[in-house]
């Protein structure tokens, strides 16, 4: 569908497990065009996107922006590219098992679309930035709904965090997420992401002076009626937390791995 003037939304297939939050894939028409991301890498939604795509007669796919190369956004760049000749674009920071034609950098400015480095989710994660439209494109930095997955070592609550704060000084009217619906009150979601996660951190930090020492004390403390799917991704927010903590020195940890425990400072 087209979201406004210019940009379309793209279906992507679904997640058995995400269902309504698959990823997201957004064109971006001018002269000629660019998709952000990809979504999956399966026959069935490499097609959909290229009949979307065929759709506009004599558009030219120039470029794939892939905003981190996690599967089920760069999953179909490949196809894509082979289908339309399109470049793959990627930050110089994201490792990426695919042939990747051009690497960007914070501050570069592909096709009228502004990168912004947010790491955090990734080390090399970007947000493109439409600034006379007011239009962020956020892959996983921001969803729709619901928080961000860190996953450490590639996953860091710091650099996040901060990633977030950096997006307040820019004019962002809507954000298009990389899962989930629109985002039409940007400052509102990015400040309640912002004092989420310091609450999520205080919640750690509680639980450690309770005697909740490990992470997975800690989970079972925080989330006592997790959905037994999620408790991977709960692991790694807590001890994304912890790792955040222990470099402010405001917690030590005793140990290694899942047996590792944490002290107040």
């Amino acid at each position: 569908m087209e979201i406004v003037p210019g940009v379309h939304s793209i279906p992507a297939g679904i997640d058995p497990f995400m269902g309504f939050f698959a990823p997201n894939v957004y064109l971006v028409v001018g002269r000629e065009g660019v998709l952000v991301d990809s979504g999956y890498g399966d026959e069935g939604s490499i097609s959909s996107r290229m009949d979307y795509v065929k759709g506009f007669g004599g558009l030219r796919l120039s470029r794939i922006v892939i905003t981190h190369a996690h599967p089920d956004h760069i999953g179909g760049a490949t196809g894509l590219k082979e289908g339309t000749g399109a470049e793959i674009t990627l930050h110089s920071a994201e490792d990426a098992a695919i042939t990747v034609d051009k690497v960007v950098a914070d501050g570069d400015t592909i096709d009228g679309l502004h990168v912004i480095h947010t790491p955090g989710h990734s080390p090399g994660h970007i947000c493109l930035y439409m600034k006379e439209e007011g239009i962020l494109f956020s892959g996983d930095h921001v969803l729709g709904m619901g928080t961000t997955a860190m996953r450490p070592p590639q996953g860091d609550m710091a650099q996040y965090i901060d990633s977030l704060r950096r997006l307040l000084n820019y004019d962002i009217g809507m954000i298009c997420p990389g899962h989930g619906p629109l985002i039409r009150e940007a400052r509102r979601k990015l400040e309640e992401l912002i004092q989420h996660r310091l609450e999520r951190e205080e919640q750690v930090i509680a639980g450690i002076r309770q005697g909740k020492a490990t992470v997975m004390e800690l989970v079972a403390e925080i989330y006592p009626e997790l959905d037994k799917r999620l408790y991977e991704a709960a692991k790694g927010q807590v001890l994304a937390h912890l790792m955040k903590l222990e470099w402010e020195g405001r917690v030590s940890s005793l140990g290694t791995g899942e047996d590792a425990r944490y002290v107040i400072n």
